[in-house]
């Protein structure tokens, strides 16, 4: 994005218009010349300089010397610089030779500089010339280049459209996106929405329609919310097939004036194509929430599929799982009051279960009675103990579902042995959560399996071995697993004394 004071439009009407870079002769001389002048080992003091008479020289020949500097400073942040090295930190060389200055002159001097300079070198065991470098190292015109740019005359033009055209819907009262592009390209346009914590809307017909609040309609925050406008815009210009409207506000004197903007992938050659990198986290406070559901045993899922709300369409935050327990989650950003009653209409048309994260300041009476699990947030932080037992609260309650779905008559039906870890992956469980479902008369559990009660009970009667390795010789013979030999032996009422590492060398004896 560019500084406002370089924006680049036309105004005809009431609709604006940005002076693109066409890739004319001229503008890729101006670009290739800029390139060149970003060379290693250059200051800054020096590139600025040179870029100043170039401008000059430019707009002389009638060409816009914000279009110059606009390319100047996008090289600029391409680049990489580092402060000279010093023999000393340049505040305690300032330090020292202000002192002096205070102390023999009383505060300024002009031609007496030399002498200070050298007055000061002494003290410090430097030379005039070493203190001289070191005094105003850290100035930002001192920075060395020590990485170029990595532009083309052409990758540098289309750059400079794409900041163009995020300058000029910072200001945007709300914005309009429609597409025709591939599930893959609209699926990453929607995560990035939603990654970006930007106010939308979503509707799908035979295109998708995403209507988004601007930076002009949020009371508070609107630098901070227009520059999550313009990280979406790289994600747009990338798809295929787009189209864009929006509404912009620009003061006219003491006035407001409302203008409106277009713009369709027809134009998709003025910019670059790159799909931009998705980081794995967008906030520490994704980031948290990632870490405590994990230490629970929750695997928390990134933008998941879009859900359907009535006839719009609601991107979740996360998916949590975990065995049968399966819950959408929304983050409640700075939202206006109006958007946060979009957000609870849509939020209610939902069919799945979701936990709402929200702001304690948003936390009011109309987000309570929403018929979701509800968790205030403060700030950035998340209380971990209140997540935590909300996490829990609503797994019982899925697993009370599983329950009574399952049953005791559906257990009976499988046979004298079950195989805990077979019956948990066919009901969709995790190992822990079918051992919490299974109070039953009917099977006890031994290790990893369910065994029915009257087979066990029928061996209170047979003579038990007094070695676990005999033990389970008797298991293999009435077709029991020998995995259950140490705690089927502790629930026939013995104990069990082991005499080294291996179990099989373990004594049975009857508990007294």
């Amino acid at each position: 994005m560019l500084p406002s004071q370089l924006l680049r439009i036309r105004v005809r009407g009431s609709k604006v218009y940005p002076l693109w870079a066409k890739g004319t002769d001229l503008e890729l001389e101006v670009a290739e010349q800029l390139i060149s002048m970003f060379k290693e080992g250059k200051t800054l003091k020096q590139i600025h300089e040179e870029i100043e008479e170039l401008e000059q020289i430019y707009e002389s020949a009638g060409l816009d010397f914000k279009f110059v500097r606009g390319l100047a400073l996008l090289l600029e942040r391409a680049s990489s610089f580092e402060s000279p090295s010093a023999s000393i930190e340049p505040s305690k060389a300032r330090e020292v030779v202000f002192r002096i200055v205070n102390e023999i002159y009383g505060g300024f001097v002009t031609d007496e500089r030399d002498y200070v300079i050298e007055i000061a070198a002494r003290e410090l065991g430097l030379t005039p010339n070493e203190l001289e470098r070191a005094l105003w190292a850290d100035s930002e015109e001192n920075l060395i280049l020590t990485q170029g740019p990595d532009y083309s005359p052409s990758s540098l033009l289309r750059q400079y459209n794409m900041s163009l055209l995020q300058t000029t819907l910072f200001k945007a009262l709300n914005m309009t996106i429609r597409t025709k592009s591939s599930g893959t390209e609209v699926k990453r346009l929607l995560r990035a929405v939603k990654r970006l914590g930007l106010m939308y809307t979503a509707t799908k017909s035979d295109l998708v329609e995403l209507r988004i609040d601007g930076p002009a309609s949020v009371l508070k925050m609107t630098t901070k919310y227009g520059t999550s406008l313009a990280k979406l815009i790289p994600h747009v210009v990338s798809m295929r097939s787009w189209y864009i409207m929006a509404d912009i506000v620009r003061k006219r004197g003491r006035r407001k004036a409302f203008l409106s903007f277009t713009l369709s992938s027809s134009s998709r050659e003025l910019f670059p194509q790159e799909h931009p990198e998705e980081p794995l986290y967008d906030s520490e406070l994704e980031r948290s929430f990632s870490s405590i559901v994990g230490s629970a045993g929750w695997i928390a899922l990134r933008e998941p599929e879009p859900l359907i709300a009535g006839n719009s369409i609601l991107i979740p935050d996360f998916l949590l799982k975990k065995g049968a327990a399966k819950i959408y989650v929304e983050v409640m950003g700075f939202w206006t009051p109006d958007y946060v009653e979009k957000k609870l209409r849509k939020i209610r048309e939902v069919k799945e279960p979701m936990l709402i994260l929200t702001r304690r300041d948003l936390l009011c009476s109309k987000v309570l009675r929403i018929p979701k699990d509800v968790i205030a947030i403060e700030g950035n932080k998340i209380d971990k103990v209140a997540l935590l037992r909300k996490l829990e609260e609503i797994e019982q309650r899925i697993l009370g579902e599983v329950r009574e779905r399952i049953g005791d008559q559906d257990l009976i039906k499988r046979g004298e042995v079950i195989a805990v870890k077979e019956l948990a992956k066919e009901l969709g469980l995790t190992g822990e959560q079918l051992k919490r479902l299974l109070d039953t008369d009917n099977y006890v559990l031994l290790g990893d399996y369910l065994v029915k009660r009257s087979l066990l009970e029928q061996l209170r009667e047979e003579d038990i071995p007094g070695v676990i390795k005999e033990f389970k010789e008797v298991l293999r013979r009435i077709g029991l697993p020998v995995d259950i030999a140490i705690p089927l032996a502790n629930y026939l009422g013995y104990d069990v004394v082991w005499r080294g590492l291996d179990e099989d060398n373990a004594e049975i004896r009857v508990r007294r």
